[in-house]
C-alpha cells in the first residue's frame, strides 16, 4: 500500500499532470464564438483584468490566437499564485512581449514568461500537453497555442494536435498541424521555428 501511494504521489507530481489545469482553463473557453483578427480587435471575447486594472477589452466577433492564449495565460498564473508579487505594470509588459511587442524576438510566449519570471524554455522535442507554443509556418505566418498531444506516423513526429483561436474553427477550437518536412501531408509548420514554454508550477 505504501509503494502505490508513493506511486501515485510521483504520478501527481509530473508535469503532464500538473499541466492539467492549463487544459482545464482552456477548455472552459468554449469552442468557436467566431475569429477577429481584425485592426483595433483585442483577441478576447471577455475581458482580462489584474489587480483591479483592465488589461484587454472584449471585442465583439471573436477572439484571436494571442488572445485565447494570453488570457488561459493569466488564469493559470493566478491560480497558481504565480503573479502575487507581480505588479499592474508587470502585466502589462507580459501582454505586449506575449502579444509580439517590437524589439522582442520570434519566440514571443517563451520570451514572456521568462521576462515575467514565471515559466521557461522547453526544447521542443519535450512539449507536453499544456505547454504554450509559438509556432512559425512557410510563408511567414506565425500562431500562438497550446499543445494537446504529438502526431505520429510510423514511429516519427509527424506534427501536433494544439488549442487555440483560428479562422478554420470559427474561433476557439482543437486542430492538427504538420510539419513542412513531413513527407506527403503538406504541412508548412517548421520545426526549427517552433518555440515553447511551460509554467512554474508554484
Amino acid at each position: 500500500m505504501r509503494a502505490a501511494l508513493l506511486l501515485l504521489s510521483l504520478v501527481i507530481a509530473t508535469p503532464l499532470a500538473l499541466a492539467s489545469d492549463v487544459i482545464d482553463v482552456a477548455r472552459s473557453f468554449p469552442d468557436g464564438g467566431g475569429y477577429n483578427w481584425t485592426a483595433g480587435a483585442t483577441g478576447v471575447k471577455e475581458p482580462v483584468d489584474f489587480k483591479g486594472a483592465r488589461l484587454l477589452e472584449a471585442t465583439e466577433g471573436g477572439s484571436f490566437c494571442c488572445g485565447y492564449t494570453f488570457a488561459v495565460a493569466m488564469r493559470v498564473a493566478e491560480e497558481r499564485s504565480l503573479l502575487k508579487d507581480k505588479s499592474v505594470e508587470d502585466a502589462r509588459k507580459f501582454l505586449k512581449d506575449w502579444y509580439g511587442a517590437p524589439g522582442g524576438d520570434k519566440t514571443l510566449v517563451v520570451l514572456a514568461v521568462e521576462n515575467l519570471g514565471i515559466g521557461e524554455a522547453v526544447p521542443f522535442e519535450d512539449a507536453q500537453t499544456g505547454d504554450f507554443v509559438q509556432l512559425w509556418r512557410e510563408g511567414g505566418s506565425g500562431h500562438s497555442v497550446i499543445f494537446l498531444k504529438w502526431i505520429e506516423e510510423d514511429g516519427q513526429r509527424v506534427g501536433f494536435r494544439y488549442r487555440s483561436s483560428q479562422k478554420l474553427t470559427d474561433g476557439i477550437g482543437d486542430r492538427t498541424e504538420y510539419f513542412s518536412d513531413a513527407p506527403g501531408l503538406n504541412g508548412r509548420v517548421l520545426r526549427e521555428e517552433t518555440y515553447v514554454c511551460r509554467l512554474n508550477e508554484k
